[in-house]
């Protein structure tokens, strides 16, 4: 093993870790209480199914994961399958619209939720701080917030499920738990409010990437994202229904910060200042994997030529790709232009939703097609009963786009938002491929990328971090 390549060093717990921490975040906890308020406590059922959903995703990304090197996730998978459009597609449709659109509400609830307690605090200056903080950071290339990143996931899953069982079970409450209609507006609101439920588990697969160092790969991903799934669900259903027995739904359905409500609600002050804590750390927490993660996304599509080559640039003493983290950070900081309120982060939310569940159709895609292409290479993990998972996960991630909320005036804006940046994003998409000469739906030999894999490890400074390690041709010069 050349000194380059990547250990596995990562067990059961820290690929767990990796797998809930982005998805343990503030939005998930506004968008919980806004979602109980919206459906009522059969909100329970929508989690359920887009659950179910969910663990039929990680089946595919379990699967290419366990064959495909490198840590470039959707952008290699689909390169492999369907050639650099759909590439450019995935990614960009799949983390810029998430970061552009909903990746600021996590700066802003943090902030929201700090008012709620604080009034005389600005929301606004607690979400740019935020911002700014986690800049520098990754600007210089600590990890500080990355060691902790299991002790703030532990403590929002443990502490949202013991404060929703003790409200539940009327322990040490302030208030006396009130009877709620279980399915106050019909089934039909229930049915169509399945992408709120996605948007509990939306980035349960990041674990994927980390294949190279996980131990036992083909078991230990699966395990853990179905784990993960699992404790998040029973979580955020033991706090949602706590809160919805103790505050109004439509008090619910219309707070900027419904956990914090909740909280209050059951435990008084005291519960209100813990999870307003959670709400920060976990905010926090997305925010910095925001700035981590997806500037490296752009990084590699740079050095596939699929980006301009300014994205490709690494400071030469932090060793990070300072411009897709400026860009990102600007991306960031687009929704403080706008008056916030609950019905513009539920849009924004849910524009990401309709966009990274587009990712999750051509990741389900890619499994097809590529089982097709390469029947005999070997797979260490294998979808059980496929195609079956794949038919039925794409056909329920197009149902949740198609009915992606109960209102059909906010649908009308969700799909304007989200169509307004997938018109963009393939424009730029045909006119940069074309400009590059570049053929749009050619796929790239898995081989070859077999090939860059090694050449990465081989020709990488032992101190480049392997999201870092790419090749020195664009496509069209190979």
């Amino acid at each position: 093993m050349s000194s380059t390549s990547l250990n596995r060093t990562l067990g059961f717990w820290r690929a767990f870790a990796t797998c809930t921490g982005l998805v343990v975040a503030g939005t998930t906890m506004v968008s919980l209480g806004y979602s109980m308020g919206l459906v009522g406590p059969a909100f329970i059922v929508s989690a359920l199914i887009a659950m179910f959903v969910s663990i039929l995703v990680s089946f595919s990304y379990s699967e290419l994961s366990s064959f495909m090197p490198g840590a470039g996730m959707i952008g290699d998978y689909t390169l492999i399958a369907m050639g650099p459009f759909m590439a450019i597609v995935s990614v960009l449709g799949g983390y810029i619209v998430l970061v552009s659109a909903a990746g600021a509400m996590e700066s802003i609830t943090a902030g929201l939720a700090v008012q709620s307690m604080l009034p005389s605090v600005s929301a606004t200056l607690v979400a740019v701080t935020m911002l700014v903080l986690f800049l520098i950071i990754n600007l210089m290339g600590v990890g500080v917030f990355g060691s902790v990143q299991v002790l703030i996931t532990g403590s929002m899953i443990i502490g949202t499920s013991i404060m929703g069982l003790m409200g539940l079970l009327s322990i040490g409450t302030v208030n006396e738990i009130q009877a709620v209609p279980f399915n106050p507006k019909g089934w039909e609101v229930v049915f169509q409010s399945l992408a709120l439920g996605i948007w509990l588990f939306v980035g349960i697969e990041y674990v994927a990437p980390m294949a190279e160092e996980v131990i036992e790969p083909e078991k230990t991903i699966p395990k853990a994202m179905l784990f993960g799934l699992l404790t998040i669900f029973v979580a955020d259903m033991l706090f949602g229904q706590a809160i919805a027995h103790y505050v109004p739904l439509d008090i619910l359905e219309g707070s900027t910060a419904p956990q914090v409500d909740g909280a209050r609600a059951m435990f008084g002050h005291a519960g209100a200042a813990i999870i307003v804590v959670i709400t920060v750390l976990a905010s926090a927490s997305s925010v910095s994997s925001h700035l981590a993660a997806v500037p490296r996304m752009l990084y590699g599509l740079a050095r596939e030529g699929l980006l301009p080559n300014a994205f490709t640039y690494v400071h030469p003493r932090f060793r990070t790709p300072w411009v897709g983290i400026i860009a990102v950070f600007i991306l960031l900081c687009i929704p403080f232009l706008l008056s916030i309120d609950m019905e513009l982060i539920a849009t924004l939310i849910l524009a990401s939703c309709v966009t990274w569940l587009l990712s999750y159709v051509i990741a389900q895609v890619n499994v097809m097609i590529l089982r097709r292409r390469y029947p005999n290479i070997e797979r260490p993990f294998r979808t059980p009963l496929f195609p079956l998972p794949q038919i039925i996960g794409i056909a329920a991630c197009l149902y949740m786009i198609l009915t992606i909320h109960p209102d059909s005036e906010m649908k009308l804006r969700i799909y304007a938002i989200s169509g307004g940046f997938m018109l963009a994003i393939v424009v730029y998409a045909v006119c940069w491929l074309r400009y590059k000469r570049i053929p749009l739906f050619r796929p790239v030999p898995l081989e070859q990328l077999y090939d860059l894999a090694q050449v990465e490890r081989s020709e990488s400074p032992a101190t480049t971090s392997p999201l870092l390690q790419a090749t020195d041709k664009p496509l069209e010069q190979r």
